[in-house]
Formats: C-alpha cells, sequence, structure tokens
C-alpha cells in the first residue's frame, strides 16, 4: 500500500489508502510517532524511514509547550514515541514549564519520551532533572553523524538505558539547605582548541589509563567540552564497544564517526574521522600516542606540536633503558615549555629521589589507579591545567554547632 501526505490545521498526517493509519486494523503492529521541532531533522527522517515508523504528526514551528499540549495535543495516547525537539520550546517557554509538563507526560502516558537536545552539555538543568525524573532517552548530538547514532539507539528495543542516561547526573546543584550551604564555583575555559599529547615510554605504563583519567577530569567540569582520539594501534577504545556497561556505567558506540562514549566520555578510535571529530569544536582534544618506539616521524612531529605534552614512565630498572631512548629519539631539553613527566607506580618514599633526578623537569606522581574510570590525581591536574582554566573547587560549608550551656550542666 502507498502512504500519501495530507495535512490537518497545518500539520502533516500520514494516511493509507485514504484511512487514518490511527483506523486501521493493524495499528498495534505499526511503531507510531509524533514529532513537535523547529524544523525537519534529517537525522530523525532517515532512522524512521529505516525502522518503518508512521508519523502520525510533524509539528514544526516555535511553540509555547503548555498550551500546545492543551490546544494541540490533547489526545496523544495512540503512539509510541514521541520525539520533541527543545529548540522548539526554549524561546517560548521556561525551564521549569518545560521539566513541568515533561513530568506530565512521564505519568500520564505510556509512550517513549525522545528529547533533541542539540549541543547541550553535562550540567545542563534539563538534562538532570529530566534524567532524575525517569527520562532517559536524551539527544544532545551536535553533529549529523552522532545524531544519527544516538537516535539509532533512542529508537532500539530498549532505548537509552540509565546507566547511558547518568551521565547528565548532577549530584551538586548548588542549592542550599537547612544543613549546610553549598557554594560552587566551575571551571571556566580560559583557551580554545587546546590539543594535549599523551605518550608511554613502554607498552602496559599506563598511557590509555591516564589519558581517560585526564578526560574523565575535563568530564567533571560542566562548561568544558573534551574528547580522547586514540592515536595508536592498540584497539583499547574499539574494544571498548564489545561491552554494554562498565561498573555502571552506561557504554555507548557510535560506529559512523567512530565514537565510544562512558558516562558521558566521548573517546574516538577512527583518526581517518578527524575532520568530523574537531569539527564538533571541543575545548580540549587528548591525544593516546601510545608508546615512542611505536612512533612514525611523522606522528612524533604530531606528538611534539601539541599544546600540552606529557609522558608516562615509571622508576623500574628495566624502565630506565626504554627513558633513556625516549630522551634521545624526541631530543628533550630541560627548557622545553608545556611538557610534563607523570611517573606510574612509584613508593612515596622514591619520589623525593626520582624528582630531584629529574632535575628542573615538570614532574608528578600518579595516584595508584588500577580503575581507568575512577577520576584520580586530580590536585596535580588543576595545578598543570592552570593556565587554561580557572575556578576549580567545590566547596561544602557545613555551619559550626553551637556550644549547649544546657547540656552541660545537664544532670
Amino acid at each position: 500500500m502507498d502512504n500519501e501526505m495530507t495535512s490537518i490545521e497545518g500539520y502533516e498526517v500520514y494516511k493509507r489508502d485514504g484511512k487514518s493509519v490511527q483506523s486501521e486494523e493493524s495499528k498495534d503492529k505499526i511503531k507510531k510517532l509524533i514529532y513537535v521541532g523547529k524544523a525537519r531533522n534529517n537525522q530523525l527522517e532517515t532512522v524512521i524511514e529505516e525502522q518503518n515508523i508512521v508519523v502520525l504528526a510533524r509539528m514544526l514551528n516555535e511553540f509555547n509547550i503548555t498550551e500546545l499540549f492543551r490546544e494541540d495535543l490533547r489526545a496523544i495516547n495512540n503512539i509510541d514515541y514521541l520525539v520533541l525537539d527543545l529548540s522548539a520550546f526554549v524561546n517560548s517557554s521556561k525551564n521549569d514549564e518545560i521539566l513541568k509538563n515533561l513530568d506530565k507526560l512521564r505519568w500520564n502516558f505510556e509512550f517513549r519520551i525522545i528529547l533533541i537536545c542539540s549541543g547541550f552539555r553535562k550540567g545542563n538543568e534539563i538534562l538532570s532533572q529530566c534524567f532524575y525524573m525517569g527520562i532517559y532517552n536524551l539527544v544532545t548530538a551536535s553533529t549529523d553523524t552522532q545524531m544519527y547514532d544516538q537516535l539509532k539507539i533512542c529508537f532500539s528495543n530498549k532505548g537509552m538505558t540509565y546507566a547511558q542516561a547518568s551521565q547528565f547526573r548532577i549530584d551538586i546543584l548548588g542549592k542550599s539547605t537547612s544543613n549546610n550551604s553549598v557554594i560552587k564555583t566551575e571551571f571556566q575555559k580560559i583557551k580554545q582548541d587546546v590539543t594535549i599529547g599523551v605518550l608511554g615510554v613502554t607498552r602496559h605504563i599506563g598511557v590509555t589509563t591516564w589519558a581517560i583519567n585526564l578526560l574523565h577530569f575535563f568530564n567533571e567540569l560542566p562548561n568544558v567540552k573534551a574528547c580522547l582520539i586514540e592515536a595508536n594501534n592498540h584497539n583499547d577504545i574499539v574494544n571498548l564497544t564489545d561491552v554494554n556497561e562498565i561498573n555502571k556505567m552506561g557504554i555507548e558506540h557510535f560506529p559512523s564517526i567512530g565514537e565510544v562514549r562512558a558516562n558521558g566520555m566521548e573517546m574516538f578510535y577512527d583518526l581517518s574521522k578527524i575532520g568530523d571529530i574537531t569539527s564538533q569544536n571541543y575545548d580540549f582534544y587528548i591525544y593516546d600516542f601510545g608508546v615512542t618506539s611505536e612512533l612514525s616521524d611523522s606522528e612524533l612531529a604530531s606528538f611534539l606540536n601539541k599544546d600540552i605534552k606529557f609522558i608516562i614512565l615509571g622508576s623500574c630498572l628495566w624502565e630506565y633503558k626504554y627513558i633513556s631512548e625516549t630522551f634521545e629519539k624526541i631530543r628533550i631539553s630541560n627548557e622545553q615549555d608545556r611538557l610534563y613527566f607523570v611517573y606510574n607506580f612509584v613508593k612515596r618514599e622514591d619520589q623525593k629521589e626520582i624528582k630531584s633526578q629529574m632535575g628542573n623537569f615538570n614532574v608528578y606522581f600518579n595516584e595508584y589507579q588500577p580503575e581507568p574510570f575512577e577520576l584520580k590525581s586530580k590536585s596535580y591536574l588543576e595545578e598543570v591545567l592552570r593556565r587554561y582554566l580557572s575556578n576549580s573547587y567545590f566547596e561544602e560549608q557545613k555551619p559550626k554547632n553551637k556550644f549547649n550551656f544546657k547540656k552541660l550542666f545537664k544532670k
């Protein structure tokens, strides 16, 4: 049967053989959708076509969300998906109003709510409140390829999971309570498009673990957007596509751009997509170059051209050979700016001696980190990145207990 497009009150509605899809006997076998947005979303249209979903209404304009559901979408029981692009509401509805209406939808209807919040970042209040009210299908893509991949997840059997959406959770909302007052200050980016190279003197020294830790550090900052790029042939990042969850963190895979996302941390494994990656305007690009001995001349030059360079090394006797080879290959000078040596697996009592041996180099020591996705070594990262970021702390002030004289003299 052929579909034909008609219009009802200015909105596009599908019919088949002149009959409304809603009245067909086979309606239970057909997935149905209503889309509200500012304009047509080409990636959404592609996913709809691929999955044979019928669009009952496509409403394209700017709307006040309260008036929309009171007047234009009063009866929306007979659908499977309601797709809302928040760009249709943000100029005419306050955040509280948007959240209030979404909460009503969540409680009163059984269909899946999919929110398109293009370009929204972790730390956004709407995203966090949607997560807490149980709306997990949140599309924040800023490029076409990411939009397509994220929508595919939203329209899958399970949709986005709790673990995948938990990246938008905000544990500290900066609100005062009767017991304590939270003072919130955030990092502000000072320089745009900072490139960071990470290189290990030998295998199994913890390069990728540390690169992920650095990404985790940036990911904790609401105003900062960073990504990790696997610039080696170890395939550590691409191997994450084989799992759905790590330590209760959801793993998302976006194959069209070669991306793996864990708890909001964006990691890329396909260097041929570098143009698509850099077009997303990240504040920080972290390149995992792997091991010194595996670098070609062009890769070595790329590492040395990065704004910030980290070399990961250790203090075991057999590792000194690789440290020496790295110094020779890179021709390191102790006058090089923005070059940092990060030691793994060093006892605290040995750190002073090692720092003395390294002379004027910038030397830091990692905290013990058996788990790659657990944030460590935050204090020295704040120190190193100070020239690029400012205002780095969350403080919680609790009122001091008042001295109770009655309790003192109570019999």
